[in-house]
């Protein structure tokens, strides 16, 4: 049996995107009515006005590329073709509807997908992997995948393969079962279902060819690193999954107070030593200028006259109501607004001052804000209505011991308390969001928490420290600091300041003039302090180095006209952050891939001997800890250690991960080398010094390691096949010509 859409030119789209849409609407019903569920496809639409004219008869529609990968071509028709495909398939699914969707994303979604695409069948070449169209049609045929089986599947689940292979093999069949009558359809309309359900058939067999090609590719990596036999993924399985209980004391760096000094002697020899760690890609460093496109004086102006005539009337009120009644017309002719009950530390405290000393329907301004200039009115007060909480927690997760973690989360309950709270969160917890800010969480409503953290924390009273609680992110010790429940209910009429189209275009001149300037030799520096002076609002400032891979205040295009150019270009004026700038841009520096200069890395390397030295420092007051301690039979129950150090447990992997520390697999790689259940001496890690003991350490069996070597290995071909994969991209030459055609990207 042959099927009519392999031989038809292949769209690449993620077909794991395209099909959850319209295969979560329709398991439920039968498959004999599924195509009214898919999305429309069409082929040709009007190019936006992102699209830039087509230059000079070497850049026409069928030969310009808008990239190249390794010296082959991605063409410019291609990638507008899958674009418009995409956004089309988007915007006529069920699923989007009424929801905006964002055109630049898609694209950079398609471009993304084209270079991987293009690397992956080069990296195929590379050894000799093909993946051919009988395969794909050997797959197709014999069987499907499940998501694609899903479509012919009824809700008994019976697989309609008559129905399923009828209509693989001769897509014409399609208008059968679109709830339509065929007799009576349209010839354009019929051949839009056809053309609609082939496509969609040759972009599954394009995504299964993809995903074919990186599953080979991954099994001959495995088989290249000589890492596929048993006893090595048995070593895998083990090495991931062995854990141990300690009880261990850090003694950080960071923690030295004494001073240190680094010479430039001592950092020239570091450089030197250890050149190899200097690696650079070719960079490009950039001074621009920013024209913020805000509004003039004579802009402003306008506003406050609008505001002293509003003021005006309400003085001229003599009474409360009669003044409450001029607001409320105000209301109306400027589109004022009316504000529900809110929390008072849920308004703005530049808002909620407004009011402290206010009475109810009073009518308060004109007050000058950032936003505009403001106009407000007292509508209510009530409290005890709606509760908040403010609290902090330190959070220990389960991991892979939750008796364990009940254990930290107690020793910690007995340790902490107001004074040290914040302390302990930040390098105990293990929200890592929270840990940052002292555990603290800010305030919160009901229904906000999980039903075990909001019962502790509104049943609390304040300043109490209340837990563990459990909850299913793991044991929670909780510090209630504050309650409130003062509510307030208000109207405000806003005159914001806008910035006119005459003002706009002067800046944009500004901004061209200091283009012009800085080519004609001006000093970007001096020209910044000139133009400040004379009263403009201009920012200088300076990249650091930057890649051609990130893009400059979120343009690619401005980032490739960077790398076009040479030392000193100028770049046109653009307008970044939708409008609310324009940058003039400067190639200040350009460093080429190898090592980088001394001169350019001398703070990186100056923290990395500082941080050396004070590790140096530190040997000596982890040794006077241990000198205090090593009689003990155990570290637990010791609490009068110097230095505000303190014994802390936890159960680990060797993984780099030792709660509330930085990553080091230095240290966790002496975990499952020390001996057990003894205090052992002070040993130097990456990240500081540690004093380990060891309670227990859980090893997988071999039988253990055996029964899961089939997941292991799975796991670990697609870990090496995705780092793998990065380093070769990294490698590539990926030439990136949007610019020619596109100004935003």
């Amino acid at each position: 049996m042959q099927c009519v859409f392999l031989n038809l030119k292949i769209f690449y789209i993620n077909g794991a995107q395209f099909l959850m849409g319209t295969i979560t609407k329709i398991r439920q019903i039968s498959p004999y009515v599924f195509v009214i569920f898919v999305v429309v496809f069409v082929v040709f639409m009007m190019l936006g006005d992102n699209i830039m004219q087509l230059g000079g008869d070497a850049d026409n529609a069928q030969t310009a590329a808008v990239c190249k990968v390794n010296g082959e071509k991605i063409f410019y028709k291609d990638f507008e073709e899958r674009v418009k495909t995409r956004l089309e398939e988007m915007r006529n699914d069920p699923q989007n509807e009424g929801r905006e969707i964002d055109d630049q994303q898609v694209r950079n979604q398609v471009w993304d997908e084209l270079i991987r695409k293009q690397l992956l069948f080069q990296a195929g070449e590379q050894f000799g992997i093909k993946v051919s169209d009988d395969e794909i049609l050997d797959v197709l045929v014999d069987n499907p995948p499940d998501y694609l089986k899903q479509l012919f599947t009824d809700t008994a689940g019976n697989f309609n393969r008559e129905l399923y292979l009828k209509l693989i093999s001769k897509p014409e069949e399609v208008i059968n079962f679109v709830g339509e009558d065929p007799t009576q359809m349209a010839p354009e309309r019929r051949q839009f279902h056809i053309n609609d359900w082939r496509n969609r058939l040759i972009s599954i067999s394009d995504y299964l060819k993809i995903t074919k090609l990186q599953e080979s590719l991954g099994g001959t990596l495995i088989s290249a690193y000589a890492i596929s036999s048993p006893s090595h993924i048995e070593r895998k399985y083990v090495d991931d999954n062995s854990t141990a209980d300690i009880n261990y004391i850090y003694i950080s760096p960071f923690s030295i107070t004494d001073s240190v000094e680094v010479t430039e002697e001592e950092m020239r020899a570091y450089y030197e030593k250890n050149k190899s760690n200097f690696k650079v890609k070719n960079e490009r460093k950039v001074k621009y200028l920013i024209f913020p496109l805000i509004p003039s004086a004579d802009d402003t102006a306008r506003a406050l006259r609008r505001a002293e005539k509003i003021k005006e009337e309400i003085a001229s009120a003599t009474t409360l109501e009669d003044k409450d009644s001029v607001f409320s017309v105000k209301m109306n002719e400027f589109t004022g607004t009316e504000n529900d009950w809110a929390l008072l530390q849920d308004i703005n405290p530049q808002v909620s001052s407004v009011f402290a000393n206010a009475k109810e329907k009073e009518v308060i301004g004109p007050i000058d804000l950032p936003d505009g200039i403001r106009f407000y009115r007292l509508d209510g007060r009530r409290s005890g209505t709606n509760e908040v909480v403010r609290a902090s927690h330190i959070l220990i997760s389960f991991g892979d011991n939750k008796d364990s973690a009940k254990a930290v989360a107690n020793e910690i309950k007995k340790n902490v308390n107001v004074s040290n709270f914040s302390i302990i969160a930040m390098e105990q917890s293990n929200d890592p969001g929270s840990a940052r800010q002292g555990g603290d969480l800010g305030y919160f409503g009901k229904g906000r928490m999980v039903p075990e953290f909001e019962k502790a924390s509104f049943g609390a009273k304040i300043g109490s420290i209340v837990g563990p609680v459990e909850s299913q992110f793991g044991y929670h010790i909780i510090y209630v600091a504050d309650k409130k429940s003062d509510e307030l209910k208000y109207s405000e009429i806003i005159l914001t300041t806008k910035i006119t189209d005459a003002t706009k275009k002067q800046i944009r001149r500004d901004a061209r003039a200091a283009m012009d300037q800085i080519k004609k030799g001006e000093n970007i520096d001096s020209l910044a302090a000139k133009l400040t002076a004379n009263n403009q609002n201009v920012m200088c400032q300076e990249t650091p180095f930057m890649t051609d891979d990130k893009p400059f205040f979120g343009s690619m295009f401005i980032t490739n006209k960077v790398f076009e150019g040479k030392k000193g270009d100028v770049l046109e004026p653009r307008e970044i952050y939708n409008g609310s700038q324009v940058v003039v841009a400067q190639i200040e520096n350009i460093r080429k891939e190898g090592i980088g200069a001394f001169e350019d890395d001398t703070l990186q390397i100056r923290n990395k001997i500082t941080k050396i030295k004070k590790l140096d420092l530190a040997a000596k007051r982890a040794e006077e800890v241990y000198n205090l301690i090593k009689n003990n039979t155990t570290l637990e129950g010791i609490n009068d250690l110097p230095f505000e150090l303190m014994v802390r447990n936890a159960n680990v992997k060797n993984n780099g991960a030792i709660p509330g520390n930085q990553s080091d697999y230095s240290a966790t790689m002496k975990v499952f080398e020390l001996p057990l259940d003894a205090i052992n001496a002070p040993v130097r890690c990456e990240s500081g010094y540690y004093i380990f003991e060891i309670k227990n350490r859980l090893i997988p069996t071999v039988d253990q390691a055996k029964s899961a070597a089939d997941v292991t290995k799975a796991q670990y071909t697609r870990t090496l096949f995705d780092n793998w994969f990065n380093k070769f991209k990294e490698s590539s030459e990926i030439i990136d010509y949007r610019s020619k055609y596109y100004q935003d990207y």
